[in-house]
């Protein structure tokens, strides 16, 4: 019974690290944007605020929970989506600027931003307790693949097939959540994962990268985050075309640049370390993360033809 408590008290650690993270850039998206190239990020989300799509309550999306509450900007006839992560104890209107500016970069896209945390206590107890039967089971060690080996040749996290270690399972059965969601979306607009980005920032670059590679997506964007990259989580470069973009400051004490170009920088060498910042969102992201997002779209249109 210990083993199995201490396996929790570790599958809910992300939330603690996560929440120290929101505790030191909890003063909103336009503070964050004023240090660097404030008045910039303010004509962005003035401007993009035109384009947004306004949904009334029973509009949003109900079926799958990890929709619920979530914004959706633009088009409700896009060529791509981009879902975007706020950190853990951010909501969706707290990235609204950010998910704005790259609309209006990329027109023909919609920006999907979720409300639901799927790193919530909740939802790592509800994993842990599904999980449980797996510490048990004598042929775990004999059958060791992970889903980095395996290529992520499934949409969802099958526990029964797919082991990594029991922490790292954790995270993809919380993941699984996210990807029904992103199923839901792409069903809706009648898009593939080769039409979709996915962008988390602190604790939402974890679910990002971790859903992200499990479906396949055409790109991922990290912002601050993951503050410790689960290694045995990523695929071999050779088994994956998805691109990821870091964007992150020098100075964040929680999403530290190193780890982070050590683990991302093989999917594609799309690098963006801002000098003289710390775990916080900033105009550098509006326009490196728009950039990213139209041409990794246009590479797939591309290679669509």
């Amino acid at each position: 019974m210990t083993s199995v408590f201490f396996l929790f008290l570790a599958a809910l650690a992300l939330n603690h690290r996560e929440a120290q993270a929101w505790h030191t850039s909890r003063l909103g998206l336009s503070k964050r944007f004023a240090r660097r190239g404030g008045r910039r990020a303010h004509q962005h989300e003035a401007t993009a605020s035109r384009t947004s799509l306004h949904l009334s309550e029973d509009e949003k999306y109900a079926e799958a929970s990890m929709l619920r509450g979530a914004l959706r900007l633009g088009t409700s006839k896009p060529k791509s989506i981009v879902a975007l992560f706020p950190g853990v104890g951010g909501s969706a209107n707290n990235v609204a600027g950010l998910g704005k500016g790259w609309l209006e970069q990329n027109p023909d896209t919609q920006v999907i931003i979720f409300e639901e945390d799927a790193f919530s206590g909740i939802r790592a107890l509800s994993a842990v307790w599904k999980l449980l039967p797996t510490l048990f089971n004598s042929s775990r060690k004999d059958n060791l693949s992970s889903p980095a080996v395996d290529g992520y040749d499934c949409k969802l996290f099958d526990a029964a097939r797919l082991r990594s270690n029991f922490f790292g399972d954790v995270l993809l059965a919380c993941c699984n959540d996210v990807s029904y969601a992103l199923q839901e979306v792409l069903s809706d607009t009648g898009l593939t994962d080769e039409n979709l980005v996915l962008a988390g920032f602190s604790q939402g670059a974890s679910i990002a990268a971790y859903t992200g590679f499990l479906r396949g997506v055409a790109g991922i964007i990290l912002m601050g985050g993951p503050g410790a990259p689960q290694l045995q989580l990523l695929p071999p470069k050779e088994k994956t075309t998805t691109q990821v973009c870091i964007i992150s400051g020098d100075s964040d004490p929680l999403a530290p640049q190193e780890q982070l170009v050590s683990a991302f920088q093989i999917y594609g060498e799309h690098v963006n370390i801002i000098p003289d910042i710390s775990h916080q969102i900033v105009n550098d992201h509006v326009e490196l993360g728009g950039a990213f997002i139209s041409n990794i779209l246009a590479r797939e249109d591309k290679c669509n033809e």
